[in-house]
């Protein structure tokens, strides 16, 4: 069977170094999605990979759970809002949650995956410090500067 992985994890795979990835493990503080702090950002995240993030979602059992409570808590604030302006804020809001969700639960799994989840801080500091000098030594392998 073909490993399959969709293009809205490998942005963030891509995206989050295991030092960040380990801080958003035990801190959801909105600081911490550090590549997704404007609305600029989030909604463009979102546009380019929202079919990816809700199949996740939808199938994380887990992340389900939060997801479903974000969708229900939208649909029952927007119905009480005014007018357009407010529903645009509420959707900016939701889009929020939803890439913020997303983001949490894949980083959760990459920890998982690459056994840093009982790592300490300075554990997973070594750990990408590590990979950086791999890198750097790979570049200079192929001729280029480190």
């Amino acid at each position: 069977m073909q490993d399959y992985t969709n293009d809205a994890v490998k942005a963030v795979m891509a995206d989050y170094t295991p030092i960040q990835v380990k801080t958003l493990m035990h801190d959801h503080d909105e600081k911490n999605f550090v590549h997704h702090q404007t609305v600029k950002d989030i909604v463009d995240f979102y546009a380019v990979h929202n079919e990816d993030i809700h199949h996740w979602l939808l199938d994380d059992s887990h992340a389900f759970e939060f997801y479903a409570e974000a969708m229900a808590a939208y649909n029952h604030a927007q119905a009480k809002c005014c007018c357009e302006h407010d529903r645009f804020e509420l959707q900016n809001e939701f889009l929020k949650d939803v890439v913020y969700i997303f983001i949490a639960t894949v980083a959760y799994d990459l920890a998982a995956s690459h056994d840093m989840i009982d790592m300490t801080m300075e554990e997973v500091e070594n750990y990408q410090l590590s990979k950086d000098l791999d890198q750097r030594r790979l570049k200079l392998l192929q001729g280029g500067k480190a």
